[in-house]
């Protein structure tokens, strides 16, 4: 593979990811990574983003730490090709060991991936028991060498219902910023579509209910991945850009929607099995994104990602729409 997947929200490029490994020690019900080879070495990637005018770059997976000394080059060559903000996209089981090292590095942002407030909750989607205690202790460490901490949460079939609860345990620990993202389907979350996606008009009010409750405790929330129509006032705190734009499609109603353009769409794969009912079209104008915004350009989404299943609609029961 020597495709450099790069995400970006204006039409200067300012922050970019790069996959590092597709390796990992979490085994994610709705994981999408692709775990090929990487072609080409960091630095020329990193040489090839700069060339672009990125200024940000966040080092993704897999989990990029599984190659430790590896990853400690990596954001020293990022320094050094004159980034500004350099980020660690993990699941911070290693981090206790690391943190000091990627932090004289020049490591500038840990971004973890909570998927629950609590251990059952958390270590049910990442498949490994123990996963929740052994993220905290990283972050710990990562907030004692002055990192700053970031959060995404899945939007799962399993987590919307307990999302207003996590805002609290990340303000617990000193977490800067919290992104809440609707699933890809890809890989896993293709393989076991009915186990992971909820339908979105159930899951998006939840959602933004819990963007709310961290909003009012002073916690910068986000969300990417849900269509503006679902949005209302929250499309505000919404962000494009950790949504890669190949998984998204647009239903028929959507032609005549006047925010279509700024709109990311629906994933290509939960269209192509629920359709497009909870669709609506919109009158032009509505709220800016928060895409431009310093904290949110943290979220810069994810790595490499596993190519579409070839079979047909993916199979699962259909789930009523609450109007």
């Amino acid at each position: 593979m020597t495709s450099i997947p790069v995400t970006t929200s204006t039409a200067t490029l300012t922050s970019a990811t790069i996959t590092l490994s597709g390796r990992c020690t979490n085994q994610c019900v709705f994981c999408g990574f692709d775990d090929a080879e990487l072609a080409t070495s960091v630095a020329e990637r990193l040489a090839a983003l700069r060339m672009t005018g990125a200024r940000e770059v966040t080092l993704s997976g897999g989990e990029p730490t599984l190659e430790a000394d590896s990853l400690v080059d990596a954001v020293a060559q990022a320094r050094a090709a004159g980034f500004e903000r350099i980020v660690l996209q993990t699941n911070g089981h290693a981090l206790s060991a690391l943190a000091p090292a990627l932090a004289g590095a020049g490591l500038t942002d840990v971004h973890l991936s909570l998927h629950g407030p609590d251990p059952g909750s958390h270590d049910h989607h990442t498949g490994r028991a123990g996963s929740f205690e052994r993220l905290w202790e990283g972050a710990a460490s990562a907030r004692a060498a002055r990192l700053r901490l970031l959060v995404t949460t899945l939007v799962t079939r399993s987590s919307y219902r307990v999302l207003n609860e996590v805002p609290l345990v990340l303000l617990a620990r000193g977490v800067a910023g919290w992104h809440l993202a609707l699933p890809i389907g890809r890989g896993a979350a293709e393989r076991d579509f009915a186990r992971v996606h909820p339908r979105l008009a159930l899951a998006v009010p939840f959602a933004l209910h819990a963007i709310e409750v961290a909003r009012r405790l002073g916690l910068p929330a986000y969300v990417s991945g849900a269509p503006r129509c679902l949005l209302g006032a929250f499309a505000a705190r919404s962000i494009v850009r950790p949504v890669p734009m190949d998984t998204r499609a647009f239903a028929p109603r959507c032609d005549g929607c006047g925010q279509r353009t700024s709109c990311v769409g629906v994933d290509a794969i939960y269209l192509r099995r629920f359709g497009g009912d909870e669709l609506r079209p919109l009158a032009p104008g509505g709220a800016r994104g928060a895409d431009d915004e310093p904290l949110a350009r943290g979220f810069t989404g994810v790595g490499s990602l596993a190519s579409p299943l070839a079979r047909g609609t993916p199979r699962g029961v259909a789930l009523p729409v609450v109007r």
